[in-house]
């Protein structure tokens, strides 16, 4: 009996154990606490759902501002594309038409005058006589000639060939040339003589100011250019005072004396029946071997004009060819003889 009673007791208290935490204090705070614990969570969850929901919205709107931007950016580009095309079809039909619109009529003289020996520049002996010419008026620029700068300059280029960088040349009137500038910043020790003062310094390039006739030195040089200058000499026609002599012989022979033995002269001069006016002279065969007394003869190439912007190579210029030519020489100084010793 004793047993039987200790066994429903056990059983009893099996089953009720598990209902007597609900009823029991001491699990009351634990079922609490993890109430308080769900609802902190619930209440979290629901804010976090609010702000994802909020961020959405502000993606959205930024999506919606972006694609505005790139419409409105992408409107500017088709803009600008379109003012570009049209300003390129512009510039190609000025181009077609020749036409220069900004060019204005009482501007385009000025512009013209500029392009000459009468310019701000060459009040200034800052004008360089270029071998293309340009012209203006109203609305349109063009090329108005070319002159024989074109072949002269390249041609002294290449009789300079085989100097050594540091050869000592002579450039006899220079001031309107870029060629004694070139020549020194190809390494040449250039002096330029004219008489106006150089107006470009460099530090392999010294100016004299003098007329080749009258100038004293002992200085002897390499090479010395003279480059569409002899016919001018002595006339007055840059403001020096004419003589009554030869003065382009005497130049000539001044040039000889002061080049050294086997050195070498490039000379380019007017070529064609002879002539003197108050500018230039023009020399014929004749008058070219004057010039070229003492000089030994290398190279002698004639150049003749065809039209207004054409030289040429000519195989020949008669005494009574009136078309427009230049003479182009390389020479050189001849070497002293060589004496044999007696025996």
């Amino acid at each position: 009996m004793q047993r039987l009673r200790l066994g429903l007791k056990r059983a009893v208290l099996t089953i009720l154990w598990p209902l007597r935490r609900f009823f029991d204090p001491r699990f009351q705070g634990v079922a609490d606490a993890a109430r308080s614990s769900v609802e902190a969570t619930l209440e979290a969850t629901t804010i976090l759902g609010r702000s994802i929901a909020e961020l959405e919205g502000r993606l959205d709107d930024l999506d919606g501002r972006i694609d505005e931007l790139f419409a409105s950016l992408s409107a500017s580009v088709a803009e600008v594309h379109r003012e570009a095309t049209k300003a390129s079809g512009t510039y190609l039909e000025r181009l077609a038409s020749k036409e220069t619109r900004d060019l204005d009529p009482v501007v385009a003289p000025l512009y013209d005058r500029e392009a000459g020996y009468t310019g701000f520049a060459a009040q200034r002996g800052l004008w360089f006589n270029p071998p293309v010419w340009i012209g203006y008026e109203g609305g349109d620029a063009f090329v108005r000639g070319v002159n024989e700068r074109i072949a002269e300059v390249p041609y002294v280029f290449a009789a300079i060939g085989g100097l050594e960088p540091g050869a000592r040349i002579l450039d006899v009137g220079a001031a309107e040339s870029t060629v004694a500038l070139s020549l020194a910043s190809l390494g040449f020790d250039v002096t330029a003589l004219d008489i106006r003062p150089y107006p470009i310094s460099h530090p392999r390039l010294r100016s004299i100011v003098a007329a080749i006739e009258n100038w004293e030195t002992d200085e002897r040089f390499d090479a010395v250019v003279c480059l569409s200058t002899i016919e001018h000499v002595g006339l007055g026609a840059y403001g020096e005072k004419p003589t009554d002599g030869r003065a382009d012989l005497a130049a000539m022979r001044r040039m000889l004396e002061v080049t050294k033995p086997g050195g070498r002269l490039l000379l380019t001069t007017r070529f064609g029946p002879a002539a003197t006016d108050e500018l230039q002279r023009t020399y014929d065969h004749s008058g070219l071997d004057q010039l070229l007394e003492g000089w030994k003869v290398n190279d002698l190439t004639m150049l003749r004009r065809e039209d207004d912007t054409t030289w040429a190579i000519a195989d020949g210029v008669g005494a009574d060819d009136s078309s427009e030519a230049v003479a182009l020489v390389t020479a050189t100084r001849p070497k002293p003889a060589s004496r044999r010793r007696s025996s």
